[in-house]
């Protein structure tokens, strides 16, 4: 069956055919170039652009004669593709992780969200669109990159990846994550905690003071001023980790 593909498409390896499946699945799963907005055919492109760089990088099995055959070896560079770049929007997770956690905790449930297109949170995607943006100000293209040649390296094509070492680091990452946005969260989360606190006893020493017609406006206000001036720390803090990402060693 490769032969006739061979003959139909002179110049095609089998070598840059496993390449092309993996940059594929790469890209469709990382953050910033998989994302929904961008086209499908943009992707493709991209792949098909930077397949070439890598098909070499790696030596390739010889090209099977049968359906099951090209199945089991394009299946491996399919999986591979879509773990690494899935491990990588794990810790991506982690700014929209802790705008949820400023909503919940600062009353800004109406402005600040995970970003969604059914009902959008302004700050929410401001954050995560910039924190998008300086990672691709910061080299995160070139990142990517080096991500897909050393999955070459690491998972020559054609070879089945360790289940338990890839599982392990996926529930590593997602706990790395989650304390990553509890870290970025945490002046609104401990403030929110500590306004309220106060707001108690003021309400206990004063209960014919309306603690809630005063405080919450004052909340919202405090949590606005807080967010202005620390959203570029939050991003810079967020965009370090990203780029500091690397594979797992086998």
């Amino acid at each position: 069956m490769w032969e006739d593909l061979a003959r139909l498409v002179p110049g095609l390896e089998w070598a840059m055919v496993l390449t092309y499946l993996r940059v594929q699945a790469f890209i469709l799963a990382l953050p910033a170039i998989g994302e929904r907005t961008i086209p499908a055919r943009v992707k493709i492109s991209l792949a098909l652009a930077v397949t070439p760089l890598f098909s070499g990088l790696a030596a390739s099995p010889e090209p099977p004669s049968t359906m099951p055959g090209i199945a089991a070896q394009a299946g491996p560079e399919i999986l591979i593709g879509l773990v690494c770049g899935g491990l990588l929007r794990l810790m991506t997770l982690a700014i929209d992780i802790a705008t949820s956690a400023i909503a919940a905790t600062a009353s800004l449930s109406q402005i600040v969200g995970v970003p969604n297109e059914y009902s959008p949170h302004p700050i929410g995607n401001l954050l995560h669109l910039g924190g998008i943006a300086v990672l691709m100000a910061l080299g995160l293209p070139v990142m990517l990159m080096h991500l897909i040649a050393d999955s070459l390296t690491l998972w020559p094509p054609g070879e089945w990846p360790g289940a338990e070492l890839l599982t392990m680091e996926a529930v590593r990452l997602l706990a790395y994550s989650f304390s990553l946005a509890m870290l970025l969260a945490a002046p609104f989360i401990l403030g929110g905690f500590l306004f309220q606190a106060l707001s108690g006893v003021i309400n206990r020493v004063m209960p014919a003071l309306p603690v809630v017609f005063i405080g919450s406006p004052a909340a919202i206000m405090l949590a606005l001023i807080a967010l202005a001036i620390l959203a570029p720390l939050i991003i810079s803090l967020w965009a370090d980790s990203i780029l500091d990402f690397i594979l797992p060693v086998p």
